[in-house]
């Protein structure tokens, strides 16, 4: 990732006004969540100032499969008290926003990442036309699961290996779950996914065996889960508290046979390893505009941690 606009690093009264924003901005989060950990403010960045509400701006340009090439960013730093100015810090962003010659292009995006409880900045965001992208929900390990749900009759689950029929199968699925998030409007669509997911999924495999299942109905691969262990979470584990934690890449059951137990059989399977190994808990991220995904991990224990609020193209 290479930032390439408003790269500007803090002046020290700028940077001693940020740091003492960061702290209280911690408080005033754990309040209201006490799992959601603020990552710490970036070193490079604009800072931005209205009344009491601080942030730091910052855009990049990325290949990724599930964000735009050109990503505008606002890390907020809103103390108890400050919320009247959350308004006016959001209109200070987006003039930075639309004075990008490249903001409405397509390939951008404008994103703020809130704790998922945080209701008292969420109106001043649907105000500026930012909706609510991407969910990190998290599920902690310290109570059991529901009764464990019955396997379906001919339904055995097995781990995923890397030999190539299950390579193959498996990449196959998780191209179609990419293009299914990008029909959403948040993830873009990508040609070279096929490519780019292939090249990721094999050394993910072969790292983490033990950690995807398949489920079998009669012989034929159905459905998978795949698991990231605490030392391949690192990247979003810093969102939480809690420690040591996982990260469920994803999970696909075949459409014809949703709804009758799968997906639950096989995230029973991942939380009781898990539990095993002594993890706090699974994080995962699923669309905030889906019908299916909230319902579904909400029904396993899942619940909101950080919500990222996003405009794409970054200008209409």
């Amino acid at each position: 990732m290479r930032t390439v606009l408003a790269n500007e690093v803090p002046d020290r009264a700028a940077a001693e006004r940020l740091a003492a924003a960061h702290a209280r901005h911690v408080q005033r989060t754990a309040r209201i969540d006490p799992l959601v950990r603020p990552g710490e403010p970036v070193e490079r960045g604009r800072v931005l100032e209205h009344g009491a509400a601080l942030g730091v701006a910052t855009v990049s340009e990325q290949e990724s499969l599930w964000a735009a090439r050109r990503t505008h960013v606002l890390q907020p730093r809103i103390a108890d008290g400050a919320e009247p100015d959350w308004g006016g810090l959001l209109d200070a962003w987006l003039a930075v926003v639309e004075a990008d010659p490249a903001a409405r292009e397509v390939e951008t995006s404008a994103g703020v990442s809130l704790a998922s409880r945080d209701h008292a900045l969420v109106e001043e965001l649907v105000r500026r036309h930012l909706g609510p992208a991407s969910v990190l929900a998290v599920r902690t390990l310290d109570r059991p699961d529901d009764a464990a749900p019955p396997v379906p009759h001919g339904v055995v689950v097995r781990p995923a290996t890397a030999a190539p029929d299950d390579l193959r199968w498996l990449l196959d699925r998780s191209v179609a779950l990419q293009a299914w998030e990008a029909g959403l409007g948040y993830v873009p669509r990508r040609s070279e996914a096929e490519v780019l997911l292939g090249a990721d999924l094999e050394v993910a495999i072969r790292r983490d065996l033990g950690w995807t299942w398949i489920a079998e109905l009669d012989g034929e691969p159905v459905a998978f889960v795949q698991v990231n262990p605490p030392e391949e979470a690192e990247w979003v584990a810093g969102q939480t508290w809690l420690a040591p934690v996982g990260y469920l890449v994803s999970a696909y059951v075949d459409p014809a046979l949703r709804s009758g137990g799968l997906g639950r059989v096989l995230v029973a399977a991942a939380h009781a390893r898990a539990r095993d190994d002594g993890w706090s808990a699974l994080l995962l991220h699923h669309a905030a505009s889906s019908a299916w995904s909230a319902p579904f991990w909400g029904s396993l224990g899942y619940r909101p941690l950080v919500t990222t609020w996003m405009r794409r193209p970054a200008v209409r």
